[in-house]
Formats: C-alpha cells, sequence, structure tokens
C-alpha cells in the first residue's frame, strides 16, 4: 500500500512592521479620573491666587475700569440696602452686579472688598465650570488643557480679583451654557434661560445667550428630546425675568433702553481724533440719544469702522487677549477640532463666542470687553493640544500635548507683567490722603475730584471735578456745592492741567490748606477755606502760574521734556539760573536738536560764570541754527571770559551791526581798541548809538 505524498507545509509570510501611529489612543477611565482630580487642584490653585491678589496688593481700585465701582455700583448697592431699586441707573449694566453687591454687603460691610470677593468667587465658578462642560463634551483632556491655558491668562486674572463687573457675568454666562448644554428636560431648559436673563441683566452684551441658545437648542446641539419645548422652555425662562424687569422699569417711567450706542459714537467719532472720554461726555454725547442718531451722523462712517472692526478686534485679541503662540494654537486647533469630530460636539460653544465677538464688533477693543469671548478661544487653542490626530503618542505620553507648555509659558510671562503693571498703577496714595479725610471729616463734607476713590475711601460726598478754566470759578463751584475738600492728582491735571500748579504746595494758594501732600505719587488733599478765589500777587502772574504748573507736571512725571523746558526758562527769566540750568539739562537730554533750549542754557552758564559749558552750548546753538545773532553773541561772550579776546572779536566782528544790547556793544568796543581795531571799534561805537536813538 503505497503512502499518500507528504505536502510542504507553508512557508510563513513575514510580517509586515506595523505601521506608525500618529493618533493617540482613547481615554481611560483610570487616566480620565486623574485628569479631572488634576482640574479640581488647578481651579483650587485659582483660587488660592485670586484671593490672595484681592487680599493683599489690590488694596484700591484703578482709575480705569474700577472707577465703575466707586462711581456708580457702591452707590447703588447702598441704595438697594436702603430698599430702593433705581430702575434709571441702568442704561448700560443690569442691576444683577448691584443687587449682588448688596447682598454680599450685608455680610462683608466693606464694599470694595466685598466687590473683590465676588470677583475672586465668580472667576473660580467660571474656571471649574469650563472644565465640568468640556470634560462633559468631549473629554478631560480638552477640559485640563482649557482649564490651564485659562488659569494663566493675565485677562482672566486680572479681572478675577477687581471690583468690576466682568467676573460675575463671565460666571453666570459660563453657568447658563452649562446647564443648557449639559441638563436635559424642561426644567434644564427653564433653569438655562433664567440664568441666560441672570447674564444680561448683569451685562446687556449677554443678551446674545438668548439667541445662541435658541439656536444650539432647535439645530439638535442640546440634550433636549423635544427642541421644540425646550426652546419654549429657554425663551420663557428667560422672558420670567427680563419681563419683570421691563415692567418695573416702566413703572418707575425709565425706558429699557441701552447707552451703550455712546461706545460706538466715541469710537466712531471721537476715538479716532484721539478725543478723550471725559471730553467726549462734555462735548458730543448729547448730540446721539440713539443707535439711530450715530447712524444719522456719517452712515459711512459707521459702516467703514465697523468693517474695519472685525478684522481689528480679532488681530487685536491675538495680540492683547491671548498671546501669538495662542492665537495660533486657537487656528490650528480649529482645523483638528474639525476632524477628529469634536467641533460636532463643541459648536454651541464656538457660537456663541462668535455672536459675543459680533456684538462686541461697533465698540471700541478692549481685552476686558473680549472676557466674555476667551473661553471658546482657548477651547479652540486646547482642542489643538488635546485632539487625537496627529498626537505623536510616546508610551503614555502625547509629544504633541507636550507642547502646550510653550503657549502657558509664554502667556504666564505675559500675565506676570500684566499683573505687575496693573497693581503698579493703583492709586495707592489715595489711601493715604483718605485717612486724613476720614479722621477731619464731618457728616456731610463732600471732596471735588475727577475720581470718586478719595470720597470713598475718606467717608465723604464725592463732587466731580468741574469743567472751569480758573480759580475764582472753581472757588464758586466749591461754594455751590458746598464742598469743604479739594483733591488733586494726575487724573485731575489730565482733564485740567491749567490748574497743574495745585500739586507744586510751595505755591501759596488763599483759602486752600494743605492737609495732606504724598510725595513720588503726587496727590494734595486740600481743606477750603474762605477765602478761596482770592487771587495772590503770585496767582495773578501768568510766569508765575506758568512756573509752578511745569512743576506740577513734572511731579507726576519727570520725563516730561515739555515741562523741563518751561521750567528752565521761566527760572532763567526769574533769575534763577542754576535752577534754569538744571533744568535745561534735563530737556536738552531728551532732545538734543532744540537751538532754543541751549542758547538759555548757554546763558544761565554764562551767569554761572562757567564759559567753558557756555561755549560748548552756544557752538552747539549756532550749528542748529546757522546764523543765528544770540548764539554767536554768545559764543563770543563765552571765549572772552575764557580770557581769549581774539577768538572774541573774530566771532563777533560779523554781527557788530545788527547787536542791539547796549552792554555788549560797550565791551566790544573795548575789545576792538585794546587789539587796535580802530574800524571794528568805530563800527560798535555806531551801532551802540543807533540802539540808544531807537530807545
Amino acid at each position: 500500500m503505497s503512502r499518500a505524498p507528504r505536502q510542504a507545509a507553508p512557508r510563513r509570510r513575514a510580517t509586515p512592521p506595523a505601521p506608525t501611529r500618529l493618533d493617540g489612543g482613547p481615554l481611560t477611565a483610570e487616566a480620565a479620573s486623574r485628569l479631572e482630580r488634576w482640574g479640581l487642584f488647578l481651579v483650587a490653585a485659582i483660587a488660592l491666587v485670586l484671593l490672595a491678589l484681592a487680599l493683599g496688593p489690590h488694596r484700591i481700585g484703578d482709575y480705569f475700569t474700577e472707577t465703575d465701582f466707586y462711581g456708580a455700583y457702591a452707590q447703588g448697592a447702598r441704595l438697594i440696602q436702603s430698599g430702593r431699586l433705581d430702575a434709571s441707573r441702568y442704561g448700560v449694566v443690569g442691576p444683577v452686579y448691584e443687587l449682588t453687591l448688596a447682598l454680599v454687603g450685608f455680610v462683608v460691610r466693606d464694599l470694595f472688598r466685598a466687590a473683590e470677593l465676588i470677583s475672586v468667587a465668580a472667576m473660580t465658578l467660571t474656571a471649574w465650570l469650563w472644565f465640568r462642560l468640556l470634560t462633559r463634551l468631549a473629554d478631560a483632556r480638552l477640559g485640563l488643557a482649557a482649564l490651564a491655558l485659562l488659569a494663566v491668562n493675565g485677562t482672566f486674572l486680572r479681572y478675577g480679583f477687581s471690583a468690576t463687573t466682568d467676573a460675575l457675568a463671565l460666571a453666570i454666562e459660563s453657568a447658563a451654557l452649562f446647564v443648557l448644554l449639559t441638563r436635559g428636560g424642561t426644567r434644564g431648559a427653564i433653569a438655562a434661560g433664567v440664568l441666560a436673563a441672570l447674564a444680561f441683566l448683569t451685562r446687556y452684551t449677554s443678551g446674545v445667550l438668548l439667541v445662541a441658545g435658541l439656536v444650539a437648542i432647535l439645530a439638535g446641539g442640546t440634550p433636549h428630546p423635544s427642541r421644540r419645548r425646550a426652546a419654549l422652555a429657554f425663551a420663557g425662562g428667560f422672558a420670567a425675568l427680563v419681563g419683570p424687569w421691563l415692567a418695573i422699569s416702566l413703572a418707575q417711567g425709565a425706558t429699557f433702553a441701552s447707552q451703550l450706542h455712546h461706545n460706538i459714537a466715541y469710537d466712531v467719532f471721537a476715538r479716532p481724533k484721539g478725543i478723550p472720554w471725559d471730553e467726549y461726555q462734555r462735548t458730543m454725547q448729547s448730540q446721539f440719544h440713539s443707535l439711530g442718531d450715530v447712524i444719522a451722523r456719517d452712515p459711512a462712517a459707521v459702516a467703514g469702522r465697523e468693517l474695519a472692526n472685525v478684522v481689528a478686534h480679532l488681530l487685536l485679541d491675538v495680540r492683547t487677549l491671548l498671546g501669538p503662540i495662542t492665537g495660533i494654537a486657537a487656528a490650528l486647533g480649529l482645523v483638528f477640532a474639525a476632524r477628529d469630530g469634536t467641533l460636532k460636539r463643541l459648536w454651541p460653544v464656538l457660537l456663541a463666542g462668535g455672536l459675543y465677538f459680533l456684538a462686541l464688533v461697533p465698540a471700541f477693543h478692549s481685552e476686558r470687553y473680549s472676557l466674555a469671548i476667551l473661553p471658546a478661544y482657548l477651547t479652540l487653542a486646547a482642542a489643538c493640544f488635546a485632539s487625537r490626530k496627529l498626537a505623536l503618542p510616546a508610551g503614555r505620553v502625547w509629544i504633541k500635548g507636550v507642547l502646550i507648555v510653550l503657549p502657558l509659558a509664554a502667556t504666564l510671562l505675559v500675565a506676570r507683567t500684566q499683573i505687575a503693571r496693573t497693581l503698579d498703577q493703583l492709586p495707592v496714595q489715595v489711601l493715604e490722603s483718605a485717612r486724613v479725610l476720614r479722621a477731619a471729616a464731618r457728616p456731610g463734607d463732600r471732596v471735588i475730584a475727577r475720581k470718586p476713590h478719595i470720597a470713598f475711601h475718606g467717608h465723604v460726598e464725592a463732587v466731580p471735578f468741574p469743567f472751569v478754566s480758573d480759580l475764582p470759578a472753581l472757588a464758586s463751584y466749591a461754594r455751590e456745592r458746598h464742598a469743604r475738600w479739594l483733591f488733586f492728582s494726575w487724573p485731575e491735571l489730565e482733564l485740567r492741567p491749567g490748574f497743574g500748579y495745585l500739586l507744586d504746595t510751595s505755591l501759596a494758594v488763599p483759602g486752600l490748606i494743605v492737609r495732606s501732600a504724598t510725595a513720588g505719587r503726587p496727590a494734595v488733599l486740600y481743606e477750603i477755606g474762605p477765602a478761596f478765589g482770592t487771587l495772590s500777587p503770585a496767582l495773578s502772574d501768568p510766569l508765575q502760574l506758568l512756573y509752578h504748573r511745569a512743576i506740577g507736571e513734572l511731579l507726576v512725571d519727570s520725563t516730561n521734556i515739555a515741562a523741563w523746558r518751561v521750567r528752565g526758562r521761566v527760572a532763567f527769566q526769574l533769575g534763577r539760573n542754576a535752577e534754569a540750568r538744571a533744568a535745561m539739562t534735563k530737556a536738552l537730554t531728551g532732545n538734543p536738536n532744540e537751538g532754543e533750549d541751549w542758547l538759555v542754557y548757554g546763558e544761565a552758564c554764562l551767569r554761572l560764570e562757567d564759559p567753558v559749558a557756555a561755549a560748548q552750548a552756544f557752538d552747539r546753538a549756532e550749528t542748529l541754527m546757522p546764523g543765528n545773532v544770540s548764539a554767536r553773541l554768545g559764543r563770543g561772550w563765552s571765549r572772552l571770559l575764557m580770557r581769549q579776546p581774539q577768538a572774541a572779536a573774530e566771532l563777533w566782528r560779523p554781527v557788530i551791526g545788527v547787536t542791539k544790547d547796549s552792554a555788549t556793544l560797550q565791551r566790544m568796543i573795548a575789545v576792538y581798541e585794546s587789539l587796535g581795531d580802530a574800524q571794528s571799534a568805530a563800527q560798535a561805537r555806531a551801532a551802540l548809538a543807533a540802539a540808544g536813538a531807537t530807545r
């Protein structure tokens, strides 16, 4: 029996090497839990940092964004605490911030401290909400990356301890989006609508949430099974708060109209011309009663400005709000999010951010205004590093994810500088004057100041600094307003530079008693007496006022070249030669090409018997002003005092016939006679006779 032939064993094919994976794997439950713990730790760190800044160096609000707290919000909160809610106060922002401030103020009696704590709590809540929202919609990688970028952003940190409406508004906006995008059912939609209304009644620009929410619901971007019912519930929740507020406003005779059209008018018609906000309010604001008035003034200018603002605001957001590296990451993140499907889950967030951006286009750009868009920007930037696309995994680490340290480091450095600059600019000198004011103030006292900070911290009533041009008018205004105090610092100098001499306490002003004068950052607190408005001889002398005004300007800005020039020239006219020389040295250091300044400096040096320095000054003056007679005469005088009569004679000879100064002509005659130059001496005598005849 023959055997069947043996079949050869099949040859094994070599297994080709696995292709290199560029995408990272899915996030495990253990890894997600670990990242969420890191997120909570980072939120706690944000809270501690903000609290340390609020309770530490931030002792007073700045003269910019926080002025509204001193001038409006604190007063509104006190009115609410006394049981009065005046709807006419809320033409730019809604009542929610002042209501919150009033409630917190019952516990924290110092309203400024209460405002700081509101901001700290609100920004901490914002950070937690966005971390949770992005973790729910995408994964913990995206949530943690966005949270980290938020934690180092200078604008986010700055308004996390400032006494402004921004932090509270952002927290309520974030809460509205969180509830809308994570809570299903009718109750969730109603709650989201109520939160959107609260955001709107905090800052009216938050009205875009109503539009964004309805679009997201109707387009299926929210977890609501019945879109129509959810949309009605969301709109109903919004109307449930806004409707009663509108009724209260109408009942009190107010109209539910925003005054934000003034931002547009200022941006179009004033800001491009360099007109400051105060001047716009005084001279232009009354011309615009509505958005229609703004457009009617110049429709082409308004349209052109708004179109330009779209591009300009986006570029400014990248430069000042995000930083270039984070801005590039956001652009790349949009691509990654579109490719890996994240965009399908996040589009309602980006829709809200886009609508906020468009709502802010009509106003002048500010990082503060763009704060509402910041989470959306950072969501895109985080997607660049958290996306599985091109993750380049190396074990458990994504190489692309590690690159987030670049924008984090760059943003942190900028934030450190930004916060330090913010704290450095705080008007801490007000606190010193306020202590004096509190100790001496009587019930009903009022203080005139451009900024209301001194009144708040001094526990008196604020009276705005008037648009007047002379001391008697200011005194009359003080009597009309029953003001006992006058505060003058750099904002007052900026508004009314003609009163700059009030910063120089060496000038005695009748009726003004210096009670506090701070050094370094100059500010003077005056007590107003009966003689205020009386003009002393010094106050009646324009030259003296010019001199003391220059000193006041230099106390504020020691690099002010124009003020050094004025001080030097006036000091020279007043015979204060050493002071004139020192002041002109400062002026010439900043601008060495001003020939007239070299002349004054040279003359001061001559009077101080420093002919060498005078010679150098007059030489430089004639180089800058060829043919200038004063420069040539000064050159001659300096050589004569340096015992160089021959050189003086040579320099003077071309200008003998045009010289009018008798003392110089007499000295010319003596020099030329001593040198045996009879012709030049005779010419000098003739010029002297002509000068005498002219007189």
